[in-house]
């Protein structure tokens, strides 16, 4: 579906084009064979700015039926960062909300249920939906109840139907996902009990900006965030923001406790007033031209490297990395493989352009250099890889500007 009108507020005169990727395949669509990665359908990667209520948005939205109704390849338990994360959450959610957490607790996107295990273990009662096909079977065989669907007020109904209300609702990059954005609002507002709250942790707006994150840009992404487009969007519903923090997952998040009752933290109020700027477009006028450039550097470090007779290896086969090797057109004449650890990607090969993707335990051509996609996880992985380091080998980061470590 070509968008016509803004997503968030239904404005169709206010949106304007602020970055153009070209066309692209689907970020997670890992083929097994080849021929068929190289060949996928593509879609365009177009992405609008609403000066109406300043929501950050895809041009196409691809159907849901496309997106997730296949061998979806992210499993959020392959990820030791978000494994990780999704405990230090779990425990801050347990903390911060200690009576509401053990009502029903409802997680949108649970995918293969990493966060609501540990919210089980203590105690919590607990929901996942999620549309994805393996996450949703790997959840239940965890022993967690999981629909397999994806959210919409129909089932908002249906859960309160069968469960009651939600004490606490937990979205992680998920809002970001969704075709559409009112009924999805509108089940948050069904769903959630008047006392109860919705923590929304989504990549924020400005990281992206400010970051020259091109790269999160995919068609699963169909929209991004500030405090204020999301605050826009969900008034109507009867929710608003009562605290705001920021985190470094994906680049940079935000964190949003929403609620039917209470007032806006002092957080909530100077990030709302600090994020006044993002109304205009021309505040993302950098977008293309910083893309464009980064494309261009890029390639040019690859292929001296490739003249040079230095060895390179992808290194993080993530859904951002699709973006950025199509975009850049980066194939297995300058990145000849890809290192993952997630079990579904091994053996597999990059979408549009055909890079195999093996297991770091199986590499023996020793690389000189890791292109590292996941650029997000640079700390964690550095110190993880220190006997690649330590030999002399070399990071080449692409994101916010290449720079070789």
């Amino acid at each position: 579906m070509k968008r016509t009108q803004c997503g968030g507020c239904g404005s169709g005169s206010a949106l304007t084009t602020v970055l153009d990727l070209g066309w692209s395949p689907l970020a997670d669509d890992f083929r097994a064979d080849r021929e068929e990665a190289t060949r996928l359908d593509r879609y365009p990667l177009e992405l609008l700015h609403c000066a109406t209520c300043s929501l950050l948005q895809l041009g196409k939205v691809v159907d849901d039926a496309i997106l997730w109704g296949g061998d979806y390849g992210f499993y959020s338990s392959a990820s030791s960062v978000v494994v990780d994360h999704s405990a230090r959450y779990a425990e801050w959610l347990m903390e911060r909300f200690p009576r509401i957490a053990r009502q029903l607790t409802v997680e949108i996107a649970s995918n293969d249920g990493v966060l609501l295990d540990p919210l089980q273990a203590a105690g919590a009662k607990v929901l996942g939906i999620d549309p994805a096909n393996g996450p949703a079977a790997n959840a239940r065989a965890r022993g967690i109840e999981t629909w397999q669907e994806g959210f919409s007020r129909a089932v908002a109904h249906r859960i309160v139907s069968a469960h009651g209300q939600a004490g606490l609702i937990v979205a992680n990059n998920v809002i970001a996902h969704v075709a559409d954005l009112g009924d999805f609002a509108a089940g948050l507002g069904v769903l959630l009990h008047n006392d109860g709250v919705a923590v929304l942790e989504f990549q924020y707006v400005l990281d992206l900006l400010l970051g020259n994150q091109f790269d999160h840009v995919y068609h699963e992404h169909r929209q991004f965030f500030s405090l204020t487009s999301l605050t826009r969007a969900l008034a109507s519903h009867g929710l608003h923001p009562i605290d705001v923090e920021q985190n470094d997952m994906q680049g940079g998040s935000l964190r949003v406790t929403m609620a039917k009752l209470g007032h806006p933290s002092h957080a909530v109020r100077h990030m709302l007033r600090a994020e006044s700027r993002l109304d205009d477009p021309s505040a993302f006028g950098g977008l293309q031209v910083r893309a464009e450039r980064t494309a261009s550097r890029l390639r040019d470090m690859l292929i001296r490297f490739s003249r040079d007779g230095l060895k390179v290896a992808g290194y993080g086969a993530s859904a951002k990395s699709t973006t950025l090797l199509n975009f850049c057109n980066i194939g297995s004449d300058l990145v000849p493989y890809f290192l993952d650890t997630t079990p579904t990607k091994i053996g597999r090969f990059t979408p549009g352009t055909g890079i195999p993707i093996v297991s770091p335990t199986m590499d023996s051509r020793r690389p000189d250099i890791h292109l590292l996609t996941v650029w997000n996880y640079l700390p964690q992985i550095m110190a993880r890889e220190r006997a690649f380091t330590d030999r002399g080998g070399r990071w080449l980061v692409p994101i916010p500007a290449p720079v070789l470590l």
